[in-house]
């Protein structure tokens, strides 16, 4: 019987991660993409909801030259180019990167709850 709740403890859920005491025990670390821009020598995340809508376009094959944004430390309106792994502004422009990084993505914007009023 023992034996029966070692296993589940380790076992790999439907989504495919293991639980908590089955990622200590195997070596396993969440990791995510993060989407960013190279300047001054230092990676630069872009906003969340940019990074979401890059990676969509990456994980679905759909690599694009014009994909334009808002990213305000970046001087204002960009354009990042995944072919050529770059972002274009005003002023000039940067090279884009996505990294793996480890631990679990950002949980993103939270919805307002709409009380009964």
């Amino acid at each position: 019987m023992a034996r029966s709740s070692a296993s589940t403890s380790t076992a790999v859920t439907s989504s495919g991660a293991s639980g908590a005491s089955g990622a200590a025990s195997n070596g396993f670390k969440p990791q995510h993409s993060v989407w960013g821009v190279i300047k001054d020598q230092d990676f630069h995340p872009l906003t969340l909801k940019h990074q979401r809508d890059l990676e969509n376009l990456f994980l679905s094959g759909t690599i694009i030259q014009d994909f334009y944004f808002w990213q305000a430390n970046l001087g204002g309106y960009c354009m990042a180019n995944m072919i050529h792994k770059e972002v274009a502004w005003a002023g000039g422009s940067y090279d884009l990167e996505r990294r793996m990084v480890e631990g679990a993505p950002h949980p993103g914007r939270r919805k307002k709850k709409r009380g009964l009023s």
